[in-house]
Formats: C-alpha cells, sequence, structure tokens
C-alpha cells in the first residue's frame, strides 16, 4: 500500500494525461510520431492479406456491425471494438511494426487514437497529441518490468495503459477519471503465453484485446467508474508484484521532459527487432558480392553462413525454434528465426513481406529449408556488452543497472533461472567470460554502475528520467554475419545500430523506403506517395483526409 497523502503511480500519470498539451511536445517528437503513423500504415498493408489477419477479418466480419471507424486499407466502415481489433492483427500480422524504449507502442498508439477520433469526430491533431501520450505512458509501463519474465511485445499489457491514455486524452477527462482509467485497464493485465506468440497465427491479437480493453476502460472511467489507486505499488496483489522480478519504479517519471517517442526505431523488414541487424549484415554482404563478381549471390554457391549476436538475439531464436513446423514454413516463425529470415535475404535478395506471403514460402520451402540449414546462430559476448554499454551511456544513474542492489540482482538471477529452465546453457558460454577483453568491459560496467550509485548518493538526487537526455540514445543490437561461398570467398559485414534505429543516420529514410516497398508495390507510386504526404509537419485539415492519405487512396 501507499501513503494516503503520496500520489501513486496511476495519480501520477493520470495528472498529466490530463494536462498535457500539444504546445508542451517538442517538434521532433512530432515528427516521430508522424513518421509512426506511416510506418504503422506500411505494416498493415504489408500483413493484410497474410493467411493470419485473413482468418481475423473473416471471423470478425460474421458479427462486426456497422460503425464510424475505418478498417486499413480495406476502407470498411465498422464498430470501433471490431475495427480496432482487425487493424491491429494487420498491423501485427508481419511483425513489421516500430518499437522504442520500452515496448511496441504503435499498434495501439496508431490505431486506438485513430479510432476513437473517428469515433468521436475529433480532428488529426488530437490524434497526434494521444498518439504521443500513449507512447509515453505505455513506454515507461514496459520499462519498469524490464526485469521480469516477459520482454518486448510479450508486454501486451502495455497496450491496455496506452490505449486508456489515449483515450483520456481525446475524452478530456481530468486528472482523477484518466488515472482511474488507466487503473481499469490494468486491472486484469493481459500476460502472454510464449508457446501462443512464436509459432502460431494466434500471435496477431496480441495487442488487439488489450487496446480495445484500454478504450472500453477510458469511456467507463469517463461514466463513473473507479479503479485502484495503488494497483501498481500494492505489496502483495499490485501489477508490479506479477510482472517484474524488480520492479524498475523510478523510470515511470520525466513525463513532459523526457519523451520516450524520442527512442522510435522503425523497422525496415518484417520481423522481430532482433534480427534487424542480422538482415543489415546480410544484405550487405549481397551487395559486396555483387560489386565483386557481377552477378548476384546463387543459394547453391553459399556453403555456410555464420552468425553471432547478442543474448537477446540468441535467447529471440532459442524461443522460436521449438515451434519450426514439420511442414511449411511459417511466416509468424519466419519472424523469430535467424536462420529462416537469413534463407529468405539470400534466396530474394532482400527481406518484405512478399518473401514471407504463402504463395512464396510454398513454392519455396525446400530452397528454404535447406539454406537454413547451413546458417548458425552463437552468442557473443562483445555484442551483449555493447547493449548493455548502449542503454548505461545514455541513462548514467537513472539506469536500471545502477540502481539495482546485491539483493536484487539475486532476484532478478532467480527469476530468469526459473524462466529459463534452470540450468539450460542457452549457448551461453560463461566460461568466455574469463577472456581479457570479457573480464574488461565487465569491470567497466560494473564500475559505472557503482560510480553512478555513489554520484546519487552524494547527491541526494533521486533517479529521474527528466534527467536523461534520449535524443542521444542509441538502438544497439549488434550482429556480425560471415558468409562463406562454395569456392573458398569469405564475405563479412557487422552492424550494431539497425537501419531505422536511433543512433543510426537514416532513421526516417527507412520509414519512406519502407512505405514504397509495401505500399507502392500493392497500390503503386502514387499511393505511396500519398501515405508519406503524411509525414509532413501540416497536417491534414480533417480526420477523414488522413485515414485516407494512410489507406493511399486519397
Amino acid at each position: 500500500m501507499i501513503p494516503s497523502g503520496d500520489p501513486s503511480i496511476t495519480e501520477r500519470l493520470g495528472e498529466w494525461v490530463a494536462s498535457v498539451e500539444l504546445v508542451d511536445v517538442p517538434a521532433r517528437v512530432l515528427e516521430l510520431a508522424r513518421h509512426q503513423r506511416a510506418s504503422v500504415a506500411a505494416a498493415i498493408h504489408a500483413g493484410a492479406e497474410s493467411a493470419e489477419a485473413r482468418a481475423v477479418e473473416r471471423a470478425l466480419a460474421r458479427h462486426a456491425p456497422p460503425g464510424p471507424v475505418t478498417v486499413l486499407p480495406s476502407g470498411e466502415r465498422w464498430a470501433l471494438d471490431a475495427a480496432l481489433t482487425l487493424n491491429s492483427a494487420r498491423s501485427m500480422a508481419l511483425d513489421h511494426d516500430d518499437y522504442l524504449y520500452l515496448g511496441h507502442t504503435g499498434h495501439s498508439a496508431v490505431l486506438a487514437s485513430l479510432a476513437v477520433c473517428e469515433q468521436e469526430q475529433l480532428g488529426p491533431r488530437a490524434q497526434l497529441l494521444a498518439q504521443v501520450v500513449a507512447n509515453e505512458v505505455a513506454g515507461r509501463v514496459g520499462a519498469s518490468v524490464v526485469l521480469g519474465p516477459q520482454n518486448g511485445q510479450a508486454w501486451s499489457f502495455i497496450h491496455a495503459a496506452g490505449a486508456a491514455a489515449a483515450t483520456a486524452k481525446l475524452l478530456r477527462l481530468d486528472a482523477t477519471r484518466a488515472a482511474h482509467a488507466i487503473a481499469i485497464a490494468l486491472y486484469q493485465p493481459t500476460f502472454t503465453l510464449w508457446p501462443g506468440f512464436m509459432g502460431p497465427g494466434s500471435k496477431v491479437l496480441t495487442a488487439a484485446g488489450p487496446s480495445t480493453v484500454g478504450v472500453q476502460a477510458a469511456y467507463c472511467a469517463a461514466e463513473g467508474l473507479t479503479g485502484a489507486r495503488e494497483l501498481f505499488e500494492h505489496r502483495r496483489k499490485g501489477f508490479w508484484r506479477f510482472f517484474a522480478f524488480v520492479p524498475v519504479r523510478h523510470v515511470i517519471t520525466g513525463l513532459g521532459t523526457t519523451w520516450v517517442t524520442d527512442t522510435l526505431a522503425f523497422k525496415r523488414y518484417p520481423g522481430c527487432a532482433y534480427i534487424d541487424t542480422t538482415i543489415d549484415a546480410v544484405l550487405a554482404i549481397l551487395g559486396e558480392h555483387r560489386t565483386a563478381t557481377g552477378s548476384p549471390l546463387a543459394v547453391a554457391d553459399v556453403e555456410r553462413v555464420d552468425v553471432a549476436a547478442s543474448l537477446l538475439t540468441v535467447e529471440m531464436d532459442n524461443l522460436s525454434a521449438e515451434h519450426a513446423r514439420a511442414r511449411g514454413v511459417s511466416p509468424v516463425h519466419a519472424n523469430f528465426s535467424i536462420p529462416v529470415s537469413v534463407a529468405l535475404a539470400i534466396l530474394g535478395g532482400r527481406l518484405t513481406s512478399y518473401e514471407l506471403s504463402p504463395e512464396y514460402l510454398d513454392a519455396h520451402e525446400a530452397t528454404i529449408r535447406a539454406l537454413a540449414a547451413r546458417v548458425s546462430l552463437r552468442h557473443d559476448w562483445s555484442a551483449t556488452f555493447d547493449v548493455a554499454e548502449a542503454f548505461d551511456g545514455t541513462f548514467g544513474a537513472s539506469s536500471v543497472a545502477a540502481r539495482l542492489r546485491p539483493r536484487d540482482w539475486l532476484r532478478v538471477a532467480r527469476g530468469y533461472a526459473r524462466e529459463l529452465g534452470g540450468a539450460r546453457s542457452h549457448g551461453l558460454d560463461l566460461r568466455a567470460l574469463a577472456k581479457r577483453e570479457h573480464r574488461s568491459r565487465l569491470a567497466r560496467l560494473a564500475r559505472s554502475g557503482r560510480r553512478h550509485r555513489a554520484e546519487a548518493r552524494r547527491s541526494a538526487v533521486k533517479p529521474d528520467l527528466a534527467n536523461v537526455d534520449l535524443t542521444h540514445f542509441r538502438m544497439a543490437f549488434p550482429a556480425a554475419v560471415t558468409l562463406i561461398t562454395r569456392d573458398g570467398r569469405r564475405y563479412h559485414a557487422r552492424q550494431v545500430v539497425p537501419v531505422g534505429a536511433p543512433g543510426e543516420p537514416g532513421r526516417l529514410e527507412a520509414v519512406r523506403a519502407k512505405v514504397a516497398v509495401e505500399v507502392g508495390s500493392r497500390l503503386g507510386g502514387a499511393a505511396a506517395d500519398r501515405v508519406c504526404a503524411t509525414l509532413a509537419t501540416e497536417d491534414p485539415r480533417s480526420l477523414e483526409e488522413l485515414v485516407g492519405r494512410l489507406r493511399g487512396v486519397t
């Protein structure tokens, strides 16, 4: 429980949601949010024809009543819940979304705010503000449980929090009712089970249910329904008790000063964020081979491909490996498999939604499987240290590691040991830490943590995101790829920051390239240009015009 005189987490969030206005949001943050809208639209265009999204569409069409909310990109008008569910499923179908520190917020931040704006007949600027509000709330909720049993997209509950915050802003709820909206949304938080996410089609519904719950929660709060003010902090039965080994409480700070929207990363390839740098490196190698030989690399010429990456990438691949199907190559499995994604990139010379279409996968199944069998993945401590140092360098005394006490580290270690199945190695070679270069980097991280803790004690300043500059954040997920051909040629490439992520020069250009591929290949260049028109600093005059541009039709 919390002292009655202190504001709770939900109350602090509600106060900011109610008070923030568009003029308070920096221009650079609004620019990123406009790119997020276009990125989500491209993901929907990419995923709309997937088998999984079509199944959701057929199911909803059996009972979805007509209403004011547009189904993207096709244009039907359904009731809010049904339209938001299908839009979210299409956005998530091929994992071609965006992400930030910390969470994949676009499925709800963009789509819930669009749906409520159509429902309430509000304009594009109201939608843009609500989208940013959702990013800021959902990203912080995700960051608070980063030391917990789930990770990334499995934090499906952040969509409930983000959608509730966005809807509360659009309904102009006061601070008390906005706090209740978030508390109601997280009263029954969703818990994503890995077997349903890593392989089968159920993964496409990950954000759909929580997003609709979040919207409904805000409408209920508007009518006087209440939620638990101590929902996060309650010692025995609160949110953090179930979703974090050790809650990172201090990240739910800095609202209105530090913007997690600054950390938006836009995927260039359909698939988990942890495959991105591997595919960046593979495509660089394909370009180098073409330059050296004058011809594209033939699948038959590949002897083997060796990938070295961080623990995040290795564990993603471990989780996906058990879901490989005996017959057929699943696009959902491909999204989380380094061998399959590498095989698809080499076979097609690129990795887009086309290479994940049922027709393409069925036609090339034997080749994909044979090539994937020649791809190996191993953990590289240097890559894992790169990830840790990127976060430590940005957050300093407010970093997660700097705030953990020895007993906290023990709780985290025990929690992960339980989640990972005890003593299984997962490719993690602890003996390699004895190497000099790894010992020195580990010692440097430890010294950094001690220094940050000492600085905090001396200054008596509590950790706060308000003291963190996220405009220089680097989203580092390093991967190194070595490709060896049958004739003995050896090609090597390493990518630290994914193309389209913060810290990589072409971040915003990646969105235009994504739109050109995923919208232009289906509807033509003019349609892609219409989607890209939403990137302009001058917003459309009406929400109808914005939705039309996102569809690529007006």
